[in-house]
């Protein structure tokens, strides 16, 4: 008797796809790798968290932040500056008029608001709109060691010591190696602030010992670098450094960690090739986020059509290519995931997003795949095997964790032989409530012409765990 063909074991985590003549990678969607060594694979793929409503808010979702110093939760809605209480009572403060995404930065006494070039500032009794005519029209902000620090493209600027009202007269020009303008400006936790040009960045500390009528910024030579980014909101700090979506001149976008002088590209080719389908008007609006669960360092990139998630930490242990996912809202649709402008509020200790299609906030929920109660799309695939002809897949198996949904569960797989089309879906029911021992097993797929790849898709508002996916053959 012959013996049997040893099992393929298949990766999820990342599949492929071929297009025009080329090998396009297929990224999983609402699913995101999670390290750990599971039946030899070194991960497994987990139903994206979901949404549950915190509050209603009285506009559109503008951006926020925490106050560490007033303990408390801020937001911009349509043109209203409010609090978010802890039990999701929203309390209007003022008025910080204008449409576009705001800049926020927190003194020891103040709470600045960047809206539309004006600058608000809150000390938790009034919100004054700050008047000096050296204001300018300033584009973003930032807190460096008692100074507000300001960017209007042309020049960095910043308030008086002392006087946080009061813009200083002292104006210079962040680029000593490049024209480019200066798009934003972060602090980065220890003593620099970060000035982000459109094909540079420069670094600079507070140095108090200066000469009289000279600027307390001071350039670090050793800390510049010749890659910037292309919108105020493409870069955002995580892990302690700089994540940002931009590059160098007569170079394409992509997405890069600077750290002090050093740079590390980390987007993959399919990743740059996503972000190339965008021009340069398109990808100045768009919006880098940061998030840190459970060890896990994520990365959100809100493209103008789609969303892409990157997790720091997968890509450190297992690769890029594992690393980056699509998060989306809406089923057999493609629309960008509508969470945005996400803080963790320490008072509930919930990670508390605002929303591009309604006038609320949600907050992350671990619980539930659900947004706001709606079903997700998930989906993921396998590379492409080739070299099996007239081969007969007699079976298949992944590995799930069953029994914990709150209905049964089922999911779809289809197989494509050419790596473009995927043929006829058939479901099995792979989680019964409190069913532990359930198995997802599929028997008698048939022969290969040459090559195959599965896809597999679930709709559901709760979340699942895929991994170990093992294909038995003759």
């Amino acid at each position: 008797m012959a013996r049997p063909n040893p099992p393929l074991k298949l990766s999820l985590i990342r599949g492929d796809r071929k297009s025009n003549y080329d090998y396009r990678d297929n990224l999983p969607v609402n699913m995101t790798a999670v390290v750990r060594n599971i039946r030899g694979d070194q991960g497994y793929l987990l139903t994206h968290d979901g949404l549950t409503e915190f509050a209603l808010t009285n506009g559109k979702a503008r951006g926020g932040a925490f106050n560490e110093r007033f303990n408390e939760h801020y937001r911009v809605s349509g043109d209203v500056f409010e609090s978010v209480g802890t039990d999701g009572v929203i309390t209007p403060i003022g008025v910080t008029s204008g449409d576009g995404i705001c800049s926020f930065s927190n003194s020891f006494n103040t709470q600045a608001i960047l809206s539309d070039g004006k600058l608000f500032l809150w000390d938790n009794a009034s919100l004054i709109q700050v008047t000096d005519p050296d204001l300018g029209f300033p584009i973003d902000i930032t807190w460096f060691r008692g100074i507000y620090v300001m960017t209007d493209g042309d020049f960095l600027f910043h308030t008086d010591i002392g006087n946080e009202f009061s813009i200083s007269p002292l104006k210079y020009s962040s680029s000593e190696f490049s024209s480019d303008k200066i798009l934003a400006v972060a602090d980065d936790g220890h003593n620099q602030i970060y000035a982000f040009n459109r094909y540079s960045t420069e670094v600079f500390f507070f140095d108090p010992s200066v000469p009289a009528g000279t600027s307390v910024l001071q350039n670090i030579d050793a800390a510049s670098n010749q890659i910037g980014i292309v919108g105020t909101h493409c870069q955002t700090l995580l892990d302690g450094i700089f994540f940002v979506l931009g590059g160098r001149q007569n170079e394409s976008i992509s997405v890069h960690i600077l750290n002090s002088g050093t740079e590390t590209t980390i987007a993959t080719r399919e990743i740059d090739q996503i972000i190339s389908k965008y021009n340069e008007s398109e990808l100045s609006k768009v919006v880098l986020e940061s998030r840190t669960v459970d060890r896990d360092k994520f990365l959100i990139i809100h493209l103008p059509n789609e969303t892409l998630l990157y997790n720091h930490t997968v890509a450190g242990k297992i690769g890029l290519d594992a690393a980056w996912t699509y998060v989306k809202t809406g089923v057999e649709t493609d629309e960008p995931w509508r969470a945005k402008f996400g803080l963790f509020d320490p008072r509930v200790s919930k990670w508390i997003y605002g929303d591009t299609m309604e006038n609320k906030l949600g907050f992350l929920d671990d619980q539930t795949a659900a947004q706001y109660g709606n079903q997700v799309e998930n989906i993921c695939y396998t590379p492409i095997i080739n070299g099996l002809e007239t081969a007969s897949i007699d079976e298949f198996e992944i590995n799930t964790i069953a029994g914990f949904t709150t209905n049964d569960f089922s999911s779809a797989f289809s197989l494509s032989y050419d790596g473009i089309t995927y043929g006829t879906e058939y479901t099995n029911v792979i989680s019964l409530s409190q069913g532990y021992r359930e198995r997802y097993i599929a028997r008698r797929l048939g022969y290969i012409q040459y090559e195959f790849n599965f896809k597999f898709r679930f709709v559901s508002v709760d979340k699942m765990a895929f991994s170990g996916l093992e294909v038995s053959w003759s």
